[in-house]
C-alpha cells in the first residue's frame, strides 16, 4: 500500500522564523507559501516538509505516506479500520502539491494522511541540503497494536530492541517508521537523509552560526539502521535527526533483535543524553478531512469527499 515515506506537517508559532530555519540551518528550500503554510522541500518534489502557521495548536498536524494512486486510497479507506485506525473524514482532495488524500488515526493515535500523485517543482536548491525527507520516529505504548496498523499499511519490520523500540520499512530505507515505548502517544523526531558524515557537520556549524545553538547528540553512529546521526532541536521545540548511511535492504535481510542496552543506539559513545530522552513533541488536535489551510488558490475540490 504505502509506497514511499512522504512528509510531515507541523503546527508553528512564528512561520516566518520557522522557515528561515528549515532553510539557513537544515537547507531546505520554500516553495509555496499560502494561507498561513509554507512549503518546503530540497529536491524536485513539491514539498518534504509542510509548516502551518498556529500558535494555539502546538504540535505536527500529520505524517504523510505516498500510496500508487487513487485506487490504494479506496483500498486504504476499507481496510485500515480492521487494523484499528479510525477515518477522519473521507478521500479529499484541493490540496497544494499532490492529488488526493485520507487521513486516519492510528491506534496510538497517531495521525497518517495517505496520498498520491505529488508533484514535482524545478527551483533553485540550496548547498548542503539533505537529499530527501527520510523517517519519522513516534512514542507510543502498545507497541503491538501499532506494529499490526503498519503492517496493514504495507510496512515490514527491519529490527526491533526489545520491547522498546522497532523499526519498519516500506521501500530499501532501512526504516520510514520507527516506533519507541512510552507512556504517552508524541512525536520522538523527524529525520532527513544527507549524502555523508561532512554533511552533518555542515548543519552543526549552521545552527551555530545562524542560531548560536549546539546539537543536542551527535554525531556518532546507530546500531539499528547503521546509520551517522546528529539531532538538533527545530525553532518550535520539535526534534530534528540528521542523517547519512542508513543501511539498505536488500534480498534475504533478516529482521534482528537488538539488546536493550544504551550502547546499542550509539556504537561510537555513551547513552543518550535527558535532552534526547525527554524530548517529545505533541499531536496537534486532529481535525477530519481537509483542513481549512489545505486549499490550492483556483482548484476546486472535484466531488471529493471533505
Amino acid at each position: 500500500m504505502v509506497t514511499r515515506i512522504g512528509h510531515i506537517a507541523l503546527n508553528v508559532a512564528d512561520l516566518d522564523r520557522a522557515v528561515d530555519f528549515q532553510e539557513q540551518v537544515v537547507g531546505l528550500t520554500e516553495v509555496e507559501r499560502t494561507a498561513g503554510v509554507a512549503y518546503l522541500t530540497c529536491n524536485d518534489r513539491h514539498h518534504e516538509l509542510i509548516l502551518v502557521q498556529d500558535g494555539s495548536n502546538r504540535g505536527y498536524d500529520h505524517l504523510a505516506m505516498q500510496v500508487e494512486d487513487a485506487a490504494a486510497l479506496e483500498r486504504a479507506k476499507s481496510a485500515l479500520p480492521a487494523a484499528g485506525a479510525t477515518l477522519l473524514g473521507g478521500v479529499y482532495d484541493g490540496e497544494p502539491g499532490i492529488d488526493r488524500a485520507l487521513k486516519v488515526l492510528s491506534p496510538g493515535g497517531h495521525v497518517y494522511k495517505l496520498f498520491c500523485g505529488m508533484e514535482t517543482v524545478d527551483v533553485p536548491l540550496r548547498d548542503g541540503r539533505p537529499t530527501h525527507f527520510e523517517h519519522v520516529s513516534t512514542k507510543v505504548w502498545n507497541h503491538r497494536a501499532e506494529d499490526r496498523f503498519l503492517e496493514a499499511m504495507g510496512f515490514r519490520n527491519a529490527d526491533r530492541m526489545g520491547v522498546l523500540a522497532s523499526w519498519w520499512h516500506c521501500d530499501d530505507d532501512h526504516h520510514g517508521i520507527a516506533l519507541t515505548r512510552a507512556p504517552k502517544a508524541e512525536l520522538s523526531h523527524y529525520a532527513y537523509a544527507f549524502p555523508d558524515l561532512n554533511a552533518l557537520g555542515r548543519v552543526a556549524d549552521r545552527l551555530r552560526a545562524h542560531r548560536g545553538r549546539k546539537c543536542i547528540w551527535g554525531p556518532s553512529r546507530h546500531g539499528p539502521g547503521n546509520n551517522h546521526f546528529l539531532y538538533l532541536h527545530d525553532e518550535d521545540g520539535a526534534m530534528v535527526e540528521c542523517c547519512s548511511e542508513l543501511a539498505q535492504m536488500r534480498e534475504g535481510y533478516e529482521p534482528k533483535t537488538w539488546s536493550m542496552h544504551p550502547g546499542t543506539i550509539n556504537q561510537w559513545g555513551g547513552p543518550p543524553p535527558p535532552r534526547f530522552l525527554l524530548t517529545g513533541f505533541p499531536i496537534a488536535r486532529p481535525t477530519p478531512g481537509r483542513p481549512s489551510w489545505a486549499s490550492s488558490p483556483g482548484r476546486t475540490p472535484a466531488g471529493a469527499e471533505a
